[in-house]
């Protein structure tokens, strides 16, 4: 699915359900292989590292990818291309 825009349209869905529910921050462990590659594109997408989040998130020192957060914008994008109505 790379390179198809499938993970932007998941991140996308993400958003709208956290707009929706009044969320203020979408977080997650990016579980990378090493690469840096997974956590990269996180951060293409809006997302930021969140060290202090790491024992919190289940994941100390990163043994199981690294913690990453990123706020969630309450308004429903004009251009957002999920239409559930």
């Amino acid at each position: 699915y790379r390179s198809k825009g499938v993970g932007e349209l998941a991140l996308e869905v993400i958003a709208a359900i956290h707009a929706v529910q009044n969320c203020d921050f979408t977080m997650l462990v990016a579980d990378d292989n090493g690469s840096g590659k997974l956590v990269q594109w996180y951060e293409t997408n809006g997302f930021t590292k969140a060290p202090k989040l790491q024992n919190l998130m289940g994941s100390p020192n990163g043994q199981f990818g690294v913690s990453m957060i990123a706020p969630t914008n309450n308004m429903l994008s004009t251009s957002c291309r999920i239409k559930w109505w």
